[in-house]
């Protein structure tokens, strides 16, 4: 091979390697508007912070970057639907300091992932060290939000690991029924609008319908690598090209916001920070 061969390979590489580096540094906005029958008049224009899946990525000392990001958005809560960190992380005050931040911007409510999970031990002390400093971990529970004597149902479901992986990989997972979310969460309160936390966006179908009238999730990491026209490629279940990847979907009188994710390795993909603003069906 020439020289100026080697060098135009070497320069390509290079500028590749350069933009893979750019892309997984890239924070980026999203703002909906999403209609919710039955929304009670005091939470119309709300505003909620959706984050997902962070991992091991830190955006900056303190997480200056994402909280600046975060701040802009003006938010009246946060929800944060998994994966807080990786299981392979063992020092978790970062993401404690995290989410002493976020509190001081609305109030936080998280719910875990797979991820934690996988090492319940180190996920059950970070629960304890969050609960302390006020931030509402749903663990299969729910709670009410209340605004101007009104109020919506905010449920959080813990998946099952098996859901995630078994002990031969992929094959045999849980899938998730309204049977099953009725045996984690109960039933969706009569009445009122039930909104609901879960990692993992694949089941739509089965949490609308158990009786979800927003649904908030993670998980797919935008499906890793996006393709124009195509969506997201790849889900962590290595299933190519999942349903429901990024972005909002709805399923009769159900609506499902989905977070690309904050983590993990991405191409034409940016992490997202995502602002939805409620509306009145």
């Amino acid at each position: 091979m020439s020289v100026p061969a080697k060098l135009g390979i070497g320069l390509l590489t290079t500028a590749t390697a350069g933009w893979v580096l750019v892309q997984n540094r890239w924070l980026s906005t999203s703002e909906y508007e999403v209609t919710v029958p039955g929304l009670p008049i005091s939470f119309e224009g709300k505003r909620v912070l959706h984050l997902s899946d962070l991992h091991s990525k830190r955006y900056g000392d303190g997480f200056n970057n994402l909280i600046n990001s975060c701040s802009f958005l003006d938010p009246d809560y946060v929800f944060f639907t998994g994966d807080l960190f990786s299981r392979s992380e063992t020092n978790l005050d970062p993401k404690l300091l995290l989410m002493q931040r976020l509190m001081k911007l609305a109030p936080v409510y998280y719910i875990p992932g797979n991820h934690e999970g996988d090492v319940p031990d180190r996920a059950a002390v970070l629960f304890e060290a969050l609960r302390r400093e006020g931030v509402h971990v749903l663990v299969n529970r729910s709670e009410h939000i209340e605004s101007g004597g009104e109020y919506i149902n905010l449920v959080g479901a813990a998946l099952p690991q098996s859901h995630y992986r078994t002990r031969s990989g992929f094959s045999g997972r849980t899938p998730i029924t309204p049977r099953l979310m009725r045996e984690l969460v109960g039933r969706p309160e009569q009445g009122c609008v039930n909104v609901l936390l879960a990692h993992d966006p694949l089941p739509f179908k089965a949490y609308a319908a158990w009786g979800a009238d927003l649904i908030f999730a993670g998980h797919v990491h935008g499906g890793v690598v996006r393709l124009p026209g195509v969506g997201g490629v790849l889900s962590p279940e290595r299933r190519f090209f999942p349903e429901y990847s990024k972005g909002v979907y709805t399923l009769g009188q159900s609506s499902m916001v989905v977070s690309a994710g904050l983590g993990k390795f991405r191409l034409h993909n940016p992490s997202q920070v995502i602002l939805v603003t409620l509306k009145q069906g």
